[in-house]
């Protein structure tokens, strides 16, 4: 029966993410729907039952979800919507949900269907392993809404320059209000990867660096950190703003994604999530013990 509930939380969080990304398509390309209204709700509800399902999915398989990488990225998503629901006011971008709700719905559908990655040996388990993914999890979510406010503002600026002040021009928020939204989810973000990183290397002590994706994993984590500090540093000691600092969150959020895409195209095994529908009172069991390891997000 909870297998049950959790397929069907699934699917309908998966339905409220793709109503509300038509929602918002239809907005900036018709300048039809009231997205200032319904849009964000939309968002707000899927993330309401999606963190209905990570519970639920949870307590079946008895994972603890900030562990793994599948169970993660899930959780990201939902984080990310919830972060989006509350600033959306206060920062004036409710427009902004045109790229949360597809992303959103994106990392859901990863979380269930992309990759395998690999557990690890026991070895390599440690208590700061958990506390290490949870920074890395809110932290990716405010750095994708800046990287949402970012390209909204190239966005925006590209129609200026044209002179295009007509249609999507006009439903989108002012260049100002989204650089100031993009450079304070940055700040609110970049404390979350610092403690990650410094976690990470702590944790990495203890594991040895085999394949060369692994390598190549860390490296772009300490690239990330190194890239949103200069675009903070950038703007807080010569006035950065504008299009170099959109250009340099969005660099920065490419490659925590390639940190992300990493870990979810490495050794195949079946998807925790996925494994819901063969779940049963024995094999929840037996997943507590199997599932609960898993290396971190970022290094």
């Amino acid at each position: 029966m909870n297998e049950t509930v959790a397929e069907g939380l699934f699917y309908l969080t998966a339905a409220a993410y793709v109503a509300a990304s038509v929602l918002f398509l239809r907005f900036l390309v018709r300048g039809k729907g009231d997205v200032g209204l319904l849009g964000p709700r939309l968002v707000g509800a899927g993330a309401a039952l999606h963190a209905a399902h990570i519970v639920v999915a949870s307590l079946v398989l008895r994972v603890c979800p900030v562990e793994g990488i599948h169970f993660p990225m899930s959780v990201a998503s939902m984080s990310m919507a919830v972060a989006y629901v509350l600033a959306r006011k206060r920062l004036k971008i409710e427009v902004a949900g045109a790229f949360i709700a597809p992303l959103a719905l994106t990392s859901l559908l990863a979380s269930r269907f992309v990759g395998g990655g690999a557990e690890p040996s026991a070895r390599v388990k440690s208590a700061i392993l958990p506390f290490h993914v949870t920074t890395n999890l809110f932290g990716v979510a405010l750095f994708t809404l800046a990287f949402s406010a970012a390209t909204l503002y190239l966005i925006q600026e590209h129609l200026l320059k044209k002179k295009q002040i007509d249609g999507v021009f006009r439903r989108l928020p002012p260049l100002d209000v989204l650089d100031r939204a993009e450079h304070r989810f940055l700040l609110a973000g970049f404390p979350l990867l610092t403690i990650g990183i410094v976690t990470g290397t702590l944790w990495a002590r203890h594991v040895e660096l085999g394949a060369p994706s692994e390598v190549l994993r860390s490296i772009f984590g300490y690239v990330t950190w190194l890239v949103i500090a200069a675009v903070l540093f950038m703007r807080a000691a010569v006035g950065w703003r504008g299009r170099r600092a959109a250009y340099g969150t969005i660099a920065g959020f490419g490659f925590a994604v390639a940190v992300l895409m990493l870990y979810l195209l490495r050794s195949p095994s079946p998807p925790v999530t996925a494994q819901l529908h063969q779940a049963g009172p024995t094999s929840s069991s037996s997943s507590s013990s199997g599932h609960g390891r898993a290396p971190e997000i970022l290094p």
